[in-house]
């Protein structure tokens, strides 16, 4: 347990001992100046050893004083300092947002200028998540929408935003084929840090696809790549692959599988209250509605 003097009468004290002054201490903490008086009086009576004596018509310090008004100043300028840049990080208009690369390059990189125009002035950096997971202690906001590979139904810190929706993709040119009581593909490609989202999205489609083999990447966008090189199939959300199955690069055989209420932000303490971070997570539940997604089907 720590033995300090009391905190509450630390302000009147060093404003005393900085302006040479009770009656100033006074008009700069806004208090009388028998308020001021009494509180000084407290750390007097707690010490037992006076910490100022007259001095014309104010007050100088005592030997007691200056050794307690060096030790109380150089605390509140470390204080302050420390309390300045948290402030300036508080009211920074830089928002340092955590992303999977892929779900950067291929949905929120193409819509950014649409929240630029709505919060002016506001700057977004990313930090992209790959083989390892980021450092919630750094971030102001992170992107979640992986439900295949984690639920984050247990979580507090996390605003939902939207819908997702996961299916299986592949190129025109790649052949599916049914095997027993599924089907089967030549490859399927998965990601470093998600290689049960296969196995997930089966048991929550009622689909099996078997492989001949099984690829990993440690970036999703690699995955979608070779699928569109006609490589083999790969599981991708919505948002991810929209444009390319619309143009025909990739076909969705079984359509996509809805997880309801899967997109959301992670709220660190860092970034919870920041008016930046509140703009940036409305602007993506406006954003992240989806529509036309291919119903789910068990038969291609």
């Amino acid at each position: 347990m720590r033995r300090l003097p009391p905190l509450t009468s630390l302000p009147a004290f060093e404003a005393t001992a900085r302006l040479g002054s009770m009656k100033l201490a006074a008009q700069e903490l806004g208090r009388t100046h028998s308020a001021v008086s009494k509180q000084i009086a407290h750390l007097t009576d707690e010490l037992g050893l006076p910490f100022f004596e007259k001095d014309g018509v104010g007050v100088a310090l005592t030997a007691e004083g200056q050794q307690l008004a060096a030790a109380v100043s150089q605390s509140l300028d470390g204080l302050e300092t420390v309390w300045g840049d948290m402030k300036a990080r508080a009211e920074s208009p830089v928002l340092n947002i955590g992303i999977s690369a892929t779900f950067a390059m291929r949905w929120l990189v193409p819509r950014l200028a649409r929240f630029y125009q709505r919060e002016p002035g506001v700057q977004v950096n990313f930090r992209m998540t790959g083989r390892e997971l980021l450092p919630e202690g750094e971030m102001d906001a992170i992107l979640t929408w992986d439900r295949l590979q984690w639920d984050f139904c247990e979580r507090e810190d996390i605003e939902v935003v939207g819908d997702v929706a996961f299916g299986l993709v592949h190129a025109p040119g790649m052949e599916l084929t049914e095997q027993g009581d599924g089907f089967h593909v030549p490859t399927r490609f998965v990601q470093d840090i998600s290689r049960g989202t296969w196995k997930t999205w089966e048991d929550k489609a009622g689909i099996r696809v078997s492989a001949e083999q099984t690829i990993s990447y440690p970036h999703t966008f690699l995955s979608l790549e070779a699928a569109i090189a006609g490589l083999g199939a790969v599981i991708a959300e919505w948002r991810l692959v929209e444009q390319d199955v619309q143009e025909g690069k990739l076909l969705a055989p079984f359509g996509f599988l809805t997880i309801a209420d899967g997109f959301g932000v992670i709220l660190p303490v860092r970034g919870r209250k920041r008016r930046a971070v509140r703009a940036f997570v409305a602007w993506l539940a406006d954003e992240g509605f989806m529509k036309n997604i291919p119903e789910l089907r068990t038969d291609p």
